[in-house]
């Protein structure tokens, strides 16, 4: 997800995990798929130094 907003989306799509935690777990497997994305996410953004979803769209990405 990162990637996609540092690369200027304004949308990331992640239907499939979603799907997969509702198969396994029901609503709480969906809640857990979002947890997880959200945590992730969180690392991500303090290993890059951002703290706001606008800093990471202002971040510039090296291959």
């Amino acid at each position: 997800m990162f990637k996609a907003l540092a690369s200027g989306a304004d949308l990331v799509a992640i239907g499939r995990p979603v799907i997969y935690g509702l198969n396994l777990g029901g609503a709480e497997g969906v809640t857990s798929v979002f947890e997880h994305f959200n945590k992730e996410l969180s690392i991500t953004m303090q290993l890059a130094g951002t703290k706001t979803i606008e800093e990471v769209k202002n971040t510039t990405l090296l291959d």
